[in-house]
């Protein structure tokens, strides 16, 4: 037995947090990700624990920087200067409310928090309906464990934004490949650059993981297996899209933010 990877059997039944595997899911992903699928209880709270608490210190770090963003009046809109003195007065107002830390702190750990684990709970069910639609007959708790634990590389994601935002001092405007549609968007160039704002090298990671557990998961064959995974993370990001573009299409403000 390879020592690098702990013994998942040996310790469930004891502790429901696993943080000894959070490691060897990144250093042997494969003989990590085959443990954990293989497992038939719960061992999904470790890696959403992990992420969450790198989603909130991403917070605490951005928060002063959008707050100097504010305050220096840096995200005005265009054509400001021809707005109507009660019109700029208006905007200027609910800009110092943004400036609260309700706003700043309060309102994105929730929201991030929410968009966390509403996805995990979203490609989980997804995984295993997709899966089980394919012939698979694997319990609904060994997708809900893949499904987290293919997180953690968006917990990878947080730390390089975390240290970007602490040596630039300058908010991430663009995450993923939001930053190929440039200009004023609206309506469907909304909807893509928010699709595109979830696409980076760490979502890949993730896809790279469910690939690697879905095989062993559901006992398919590869093909029906991957496709079952491929039609999950394409609804997935549909629904996750979805917000970010009616937020642009109802405030018109840019596209930057937290995305899972």
């Amino acid at each position: 037995m390879d020592n690098s990877v702990p013994e998942i059997k040996n310790h469930t039944k004891k502790n429901p947090l696993h943080f000894e595997w959070v490691l060897p899911v990144f250093i042997k992903p494969r003989q990590a990700i085959e443990k954990i699928t293989a497992e038939q209880k719960a061992v999904w709270l470790t890696p959403l624990l992990v992420v969450s608490g790198l989603l909130i210190l991403a917070v605490l770090v951005s928060a002063p920087i959008q707050r100097n963003v504010i305050q220096m009046g840096l995200n005005v809109p265009e054509n400001f200067m021809y707005y109507s003195a009660e019109q700029q007065a208006q905007f200027m107002a609910a800009q110092a409310n943004r400036t609260s830390p309700l706003f700043l702190y309060v309102f994105p750990v929730i929201t991030g928090l929410a968009g966390l684990w509403i996805s995990w709970f979203l490609l989980s069910s997804l995984l295993h309906l997709s899966l089980t639609l394919a012939g698979s007959r694997a319990g609904n708790i060994r997708s809900y464990n893949l499904a987290a634990w293919s997180f953690l590389p968006l917990g990878v994601r947080y730390v390089v934004r975390i240290f970007a935002m602490l040596f630039t001092k300058t908010l991430i405007d663009s995450p993923g490949l939001s930053g190929f549609i440039t200009g004023d968007v609206k309506g469907f160039a909304a909807f893509m650059a928010a699709l595109l704002g979830l696409i980076d090298i760490f979502f890949i990671w993730q896809i790279i993981l469910l690939i690697i557990g879905v095989v062993p998961l559901s006992s398919l064959k590869p093909s029906k297996a991957w496709t079952a995974t491929a039609v999950s993370l394409l609804i997935l990001v549909i629904l996750q899209a979805l917000p970010g573009a009616l937020s642009s299409a109802l405030s018109g403000l840019s596209m930057s933010g937290i995305y899972f």
